[in-house]
C-alpha cells in the first residue's frame, strides 16, 4: 500500500515540472486496477506529490533560485504586456489582504484555472508566505484530486443510485 502512495506522490511530482505527465489519467488507471488502497488515500497523495513539485514555482517567483536568463527574459517582457495590469492589483490586493491571495490561491487550484502553476509563480512573487501557500495548495488540489480519485467510484455507485 505505502508502495502504492509513494509511487502516486512522485508521479504527480513529476507531472507538476514535466506537464506530458500526466497525473490525471494515472490516478484514474491506479485507483480502477488496484486493489488494497482508498481511492481518496491516492488522491491525497497526488496532492502532496502535486503541491511539492509546484513549490518549485513558488520559490522561482519568490526570486529563490535564478531561472535562466532566457526565461528572465521572457518574464520582463510580460510584466510590460496584458497579464501586467492583473499581476499588479492581485500583488497588491495580496498584500492588502493576505487572505484574499490564499484564498485565490486555494479556488484555482480545485479546477486549475488560471493554470495553477502560473498562480503558484504569482504567489511567490506576491508575498504569500511559504506556510499559507503549502497549505491553500494542498487543500485546493486535495478537492481537486479527490474529484478525480472518487470518479470510478461514483460511475460504479451512480448506475445503483438510479435503479438501473
Amino acid at each position: 500500500m505505502i508502495g502504492w502512495l509513494l509511487a502516486t506522490a512522485g508521479t504527480a511530482a513529476l507531472g507538476s515540472v514535466f506537464p506530458l505527465v500526466n497525473i490525471e489519467l494515472y490516478l484514474l488507471g491506479v485507483v480502477s486496477t488496484v486493489d488494497g488502497v482508498p481511492w481518496w488515500a491516492f488522491g491525497l497523495a497526488a496532492a502532496v506529490g502535486q503541491v511539492a513539485g509546484k513549490t518549485l514555482f513558488y520559490l522561482a517567483g519568490k526570486g529563490g533560485f535564478a531561472l535562466g536568463e532566457r526565461l528572465r527574459k521572457r518574464v520582463e517582457a510580460k510584466r510590460k504586456g496584458r497579464w501586467a495590469g492583473w499581476f499588479e492589483k492581485f500583488h497588491q490586493r495580496t498584500e492588502e489582504r493576505p487572505w484574499w491571495g490564499l484564498g485565490v490561491l486555494c479556488l484555482s487550484a480545485v479546477p486549475g484555472i488560471p493554470p495553477y502553476s502560473l498562480m503558484c509563480f504569482l504567489s511567490g512573487a506576491a508575498g504569500i508566505p511559504l506556510l499559507g501557500f503549502l497549505l491553500a495548495s494542498l487543500v485546493g488540489r486535495s478537492a481537486h484530486f479527490l474529484i478525480v480519485a472518487g470518479a470510478p467510484e461514483l460511475l460504479h455507485w451512480l448506475p445503483a443510485a438510479l435503479g438501473s
